[in-house]
């Protein structure tokens, strides 16, 4: 990650000061922040701004996997429905041809000769 800030401190002559670091171009850029209380306010919230992003992130990790799960469910119960509605029109004397459902030429001719003798009669 090329544009990655880190927030470090550092001890020079006996004294802590807070930076950050950058790499760019292959190169590490570091920067002064502070030093004393005011430093210390600095990385304090830093380290918790941190935290609530570490948080954000896994809240949305469970979010995903929660509409992954949910999703894998509705694709079952679409290929149960799918297999009921197939074996519902099998046994009603369909077929597919390219995909399509058809019915059987036999219950076709059935059919026609049962409305033939209804409107005959």
């Amino acid at each position: 990650m090329s544009d990655d800030i880190i927030m470090a401190w550092e001890t020079r002559r006996r004294k802590r000061y807070y930076y950050t670091k950058r790499r760019r171009a292959g190169r590490v850029e570091s920067h002064y922040i502070g030093a004393g209380e005011a430093a210390e306010v600095i990385a304090t919230l830093e380290a918790l701004y941190r935290e609530e992003r570490i948080l954000e992130r896994q809240r949305w990790r469970d979010e995903w996997e929660s509409r992954k799960a949910a999703d894998a469910e509705i694709d079952r119960l679409g290929a149960a429905i799918r297999l009921l509605v197939a074996a519902a029109l099998l046994a009603g004397g369909y077929h597919t041809h390219k995909g399509q459902w058809r019915l059987e030429r036999e219950q076709q001719d059935r059919d026609h000769r049962a409305t033939d003798r209804a409107e005959g009669a």
